[in-house]
């Protein structure tokens, strides 16, 4: 057989071709979703091993925590959920950082705040430690851990492909719903909640990322861990249209003890930071007193898979139903306030489940016929608690109907959890990750348009080059400046470039009118000290506020607010152009480069002459061999050619160049060019014929 093939030789050009019309990034993008998806799909394989392990070596089953914990000896009961804590607050306090919750307010945090910006160096050890919060007994679950190493790991890898802030922010939301999604095996529920808790926002330019890598990561842990549902319910169904009238109490109930449970959670976070102990001590002592609790109800340890799939399985007497609802919400509420590491979405299926076995089973007793058995409304609940404690219903009902296969039940369940998410509302309850937030002090943007503006600041807009009078300039001196410039406004400075404020056109005009007066007026006599100003490190979506309230084309921007040293200016038009280019995806006459400064990275955009635009290519095998020169670029296609970079063969490192008219063009070195965009459209055209004439370069 010939190799290679002949569909394949006939192919390469348009590969090559289409892959040109993408910038680096672009392609980078789409290359790194299947490989997040298969990263992190080993990853929480990985952890849910870890678990297992070293659950067995302090319980001796690392597979079931039920009959584990019921197995062992009450005083081992207590000693195990301690010597975890200590692990645990001993990780915290040797890398300084902080352990408690599950990390969802870590991730939504970097996706609207940061630019998806999320440590990997910091995720890292918060996945031991709720790896050992969880394997020695601690109420919590470790989908939240696992969704934050995820992220962390798809934000490692798109700052290192050099993705923008926008591909970053998709990846690291796309890495941590791939989380999820394989540790519930649940692909739909997992982008579910990855558009409707992290991202805020259905578009479907996010829902395509996060919809590919929640599916290989599922396929993953599915081909590893195993493709059964992660809680086994009979086949429940709504028995009458009536039920609907039982399931409505049911939504309020759940509304209610979802309300109950983040205030006791956070509540219990208040109360351990008043402990004067050391920071390192609470999350032992907060696991000492789980411990107590297990000793009577050892059902409260670990995730609560095993106590969830009796309830489903009408199993568990009514009595321990009710006793074990406060109980479950106290041992939660201790180990998340403590300090311990682990998320609360199982916690919450498991307190949905009790409530609903509960009160399903007083509603079947006093209407048999007419009633589904308490089962079903222990399903129902779950997914009832899940929307009250998130006030995300859309991914609790399918988060629900995935791990059961439930079909039957799906109409009640649609229903609970919409009335369970309306009551916390009514009740002006939050759900945890926004009560955390406000707490901090800490104000989401609405949307990821508000995210982005949020995200870029005035630095990465402003101009440099910014001209002021100074404050004794004559009146004649102003009169001219202001028919220089096209702006009706002049800003005045001292004799150190600190910032005094800005002369009105309107006010020159009043002037005018005492003509007597003039000679003697000063820029000083005419300055507006009230000009708002910025500075650099200013959220762009902070400044649009700030131009709403002042009648000014620019505003001047000064070092800081007590220097007031005035060193740029932004305009309107800068704020249109990045609005309309990064949040209304129009191609607009700016280009956005990265460069590096004693802040690090950061995006600059600059404005470009009418027509034209920036681009990078890979060069293809029909031009590998050949000079800048030979390629004509200025005489033939009115190009630049602005920068080459190349792979050292050796360490596979970028070497950057600035190219010269001899510089060779090796096979997938890139090439950033500017110049109008049909002369980009034609070279892209020549690029990949084999008949390009060896004309010289007129650099």
């Amino acid at each position: 057989m010939h190799w290679p093939p002949t569909w394949w030789i006939r192919l390469q050009p348009r590969l090559w071709a289409q892959l040109a019309k993408r910038t680096p990034r672009e392609n980078a993008f789409l290359v790194l979703l299947p490989i997040v998806g298969v990263v992190v799909g080993l990853a929480c394989v990985l952890t849910a091993h870890l678990i297992a392990f070293v659950q067995n070596l302090f319980w001796g089953n690392g597979t079931n925590m039920l009959t584990a914990a019921a197995g062992n000896p009450w005083p081992l009961r207590i000693l195990i959920p301690l010597v975890g804590g200590l692990i645990v607050g001993v990780i915290g306090w040797g890398l300084h950082l902080e352990t408690r919750g599950g990390g969802i307010t870590t991730i939504i945090n970097a996706l609207s705040l940061k630019g998806g910006i999320l440590s990997l160096r910091q995720t890292m050890p918060r996945d031991w430690a709720a790896i050992f919060t969880i394997a020695t007994g601690g109420s919590v679950g470790r989908e939240g851990a696992m969704a934050m190493l995820a992220g962390g790991i798809g934000s490692h890898l798109g700052r290192r492909f050099q993705l923008n802030t926008q591909q970053l922010r998709m990846l690291v939301c796309a890495a941590s719903a791939a989380a999820l999604a394989a540790v519930y095996n649940a692909p739909i529920g997992g982008s579910l909640f990855a558009l409707e808790i992290l991202m805020g926002s259905f578009a479907i330019e996010v829902f395509g990322p996060v919809v590919v890598v929640s599916v290989i990561s599922t396929l993953v842990f599915r081909s590893c861990m195993g493709n059964l549902p992660r809680f086994e319910a009979p086949r429940y169904e709504l028995i009458s249209g009536w039920e609907l009238g039982c399931y409505l109490l049911l939504g309020v109930l759940t509304g209610l003890v979802a309300w109950v449970f983040v205030r006791t959670l956070f509540f219990s976070q208040d109360f351990f930071e008043k402990l004067p102990l050391p920071r390192w001590l609470k999350p032992a002592l907060g696991m000492t007193l789980v411990g107590v609790l297990g000793i009577w109800w050892p059902h409260i340890y670990g995730n609560g898979f095993e106590p969830v799939n009796l309830t489903l399985r009408e199993q568990l007497p009514i009595v321990l139903l009710a006793t074990l609802l406060p109980v479950k919400i106290l041992a939660s509420s201790l180990t998340f306030g403590s300090g311990g590491a682990g998320g609360l979405f199982t916690p919450s299926l498991m307190i949905g489940a009790l409530l609903g076995g509960l009160y399903g089973y007083g509603v079947h007793h006093l209407f048999p016929s007419t009633t589904a058995e308490h089962g079903a409304y222990a399903l129902v609940g779950m997914g009832g608690l899940l929307a009250g404690t998130t006030c995300a219903p859309l991914t609790a009902i399918m988060m629900i109907f995935e791990q059961t296969n439930a079909y039957q039940i799906i109409l009640p369940l649609m229903f609970v959890c919409v009335v369970s998410q309306a009551t916390v509302r009514v009740l002006h309850g939050r759900s945890m990750e926004e009560e955390s937030f406000r707490r901090q002090g800490i104000r989401l943007p609405r949307g990821p348009e508000e995210s982005i503006m949020q995200t870029l600041t005035v630095r990465d807009v402003m101009h440099e080059e910014v001209d002021a009078i100074g404050h004794d300039a004559r009146f004649t001196e102003v009169v001219e400046r202001f028919l220089k410039e096209p702006y009706n406004n002049l800003y005045v400075v001292d004799g150190e470039g600190r910032f005094l404020g800005a002369i009105r056109l309107h006010a020159l005009k009043e002037m005018l009118h005492q003509a007597e007066a003039l000679p003697m007026v000063i820029a000083r006599d005419l300055v507006d000290d009230t000009c708002p100003f910025l500075t650099p490190d200013q959220h762009l979506g902070d400044t649009m506020e700030v131009f709403w309230r002042e009648h000014s084309e620019r505003l001047p921007v000064v070092d800081a607010p007590d220097t007031r040293k005035l060193i740029a200016w932004i305009g309107k038009r800068d704020l249109f152009g990045v609005y309309s280019q990064e949040i209304l995806r129009k191609r607009q006459l700016l280009s956005r480069f990265v460069v590096k400064d004693e802040k690090g990275e950061r995006d600059v955009y600059v404005p470009l002459p009418e027509g034209f635009q920036v681009t990078t290519l890979t060069i293809p095998p029909t031009i590998a061999g050949r000079t800048i020169a030979q390629l004509a670029l200025r005489s033939r296609y009115n190009l630049h050619a602005l920068q080459l970079t190349r792979r050292d063969p050796v360490t596979g490192r970028p070497h950057v160049e600035i190219p010269t008219p001899d510089s060779s063009l090796d096979e997938g070195t890139q090439l950033i060019v500017i110049g109008p965009a049909e002369g980009l459209a034609q070279f892209q055209l020549d690029m990949y014929s084999t008949a390009t004439d060896d004309e010289p370069d007129a650099r």
